[in-house]
């Protein structure tokens, strides 16, 4: 005897097969919208990271401009970022001898530096560099001024 084929596989999916489908489905969404999230994170830090190492390297290329024998504490602002030092004598000053033995035309002093990077008034970065300052302290006939 032949069997007529059975209309109840033919009519779809049961609730229960779409319920379970639904639950596999959000449970894939939810770990991919966490591991998209931890991702947003993750690089909204590694941009902050660059940009702050941007700022220290321009705050460097403006300390290479200051003579901290000159200028032992300031402040210089070029667009968002604001650069502030406060500088120490590390070592007493000392007069500039030549190759030859004569004194320079300068007196030199070893100082540590310690500079504040901020950008649009939040603090940056901050670290410590040692700089030479000088100072000229005499004229051509090497006579102290």
């Amino acid at each position: 005897m032949i069997r007529a084929p059975s209309t109840r596989h033919a009519q779809g999916f049961s609730l229960l097969e779409a319920i379970v489908a639904m639950v596999v489905m959000a449970s894939t969404l939810l770990v991919l919208y966490g591991w998209l999230s931890s991702s947003t994170l993750a690089l909204t830090r590694v941009q902050a990271q660059s940009r702050a190492l941007e700022d220290a390297r321009s705050a460097l290329a403006i300390m290479e401009t200051v003579n901290p024998m000159l200028d032992p504490r300031g402040q210089r602002t070029i667009g968002p970022i604001s650069v502030a030092w406060q500088a120490t004598p590390a070592f007493a000053r000392r007069s500039g001898i030549s190759r030859a033995g004569m004194p320079t035309l300068f007196d030199f002093t070893l100082f540590d530096v310690d500079v504040k990077v901020t950008r649009e008034g939040r603090l940056v970065k901050q670290f410590r560099l040692r700089r030479a300052g000088w100072e000229a302290v005499r004229d051509l006939s090497g006579e102290a001024d």
